[in-house]
């Protein structure tokens, strides 16, 4: 018995330092875990800040465009006077900006533009609408719809036949694209546009003053890069 008694204590003694080692071991998990909920909060953190929420945001839109574009004035609708000729279709740049008030996923305000052609000028100014499907995240298809007064200036489109022009009408506009967020404050917007042009067209010619409506259409190529302003860290 007594030899029994002294290996069991043998044994107890070498059993002793591998459960002190469990324990140990025990203990330290715990830590990793709590070690661990903080950068998976930090990651979801980074994540909600990452650009505008995948999406397009803020209350004051500041947008700024240029691209080309190409103008027939009478496509539709010329003037029916002996000696003047049908206008040519011009192609020049366009430029302008406009201000919009973002809903979320629809944008309303005010828009400027100006096409330069080598006989002419064409302004443009109205209202502006824009839907943005911000569902899809990165590149959002959006369209584009404007309303507004339309004028030719700084020559006319029949050149030196007609003198003395003056000119005023309405202009549509519709127009498909994308817009692409580039930070949370910024993004660029590309888009297709096509226009309807009517013109009440004032001056003279070979045969007297005339008084007339030409209607024609306008194609172009819009980009623009726009900031965004109030609220653009919410969601």
């Amino acid at each position: 018995m007594r030899y029994v008694a002294i290996v069991a204590g043998a044994l107890s003694l070498l059993a002793t330092p591998g459960a002190a080692q469990e324990q140990v071991g025990t203990v330290a998990e715990p830590g990793a875990t709590s070690a661990a909920a903080p950068t998976e909060a930090g990651a979801q953190e980074e994540n909600k800040r990452s650009i505008y929420y995948k999406k397009v945001q803020g209350w004051l839109w500041i947008e700024g465009f240029a691209g080309p574009s190409a103008y027939d004035p009478d496509q539709f609708g010329s003037l029916n006077l002996p000696g003047v000729p049908n206008a040519p279709r011009l192609k020049g740049p366009e430029y302008g900006f406009s201000a919009l008030l973002g809903l979320g996923g629809f944008g309303i305000g005010a828009f400027y533009r100006q096409a330069n052609y080598s006989q002419y000028k064409l302004m443009k100014l109205g209202v502006e609408i824009q839907g943005i499907f911000r569902f899809i995240p990165y590149v959002h298809p959006m369209v584009r719809a404007n309303i507004g007064f339309a004028q030719t200036f700084a020559g006319n489109p029949y050149g030196s036949t007609v003198t003395n022009a003056d000119s005023g009408g309405i202009v549509l506009t519709g127009g498909v694209g994308v817009r692409i967020p580039i930070i949370r404050w910024m993004s660029f917007a590309a888009t297709v546009d096509w226009s309807f042009v009517g013109l009440s067209l004032r001056g003279d010619s070979s045969t007297g003053s005339f008084q007339s409506w030409i209607l024609g259409q306008q194609f172009g190529a819009t980009f623009a890069l726009t900031f965004h302003f109030l609220g653009v860290r919410k969601n």
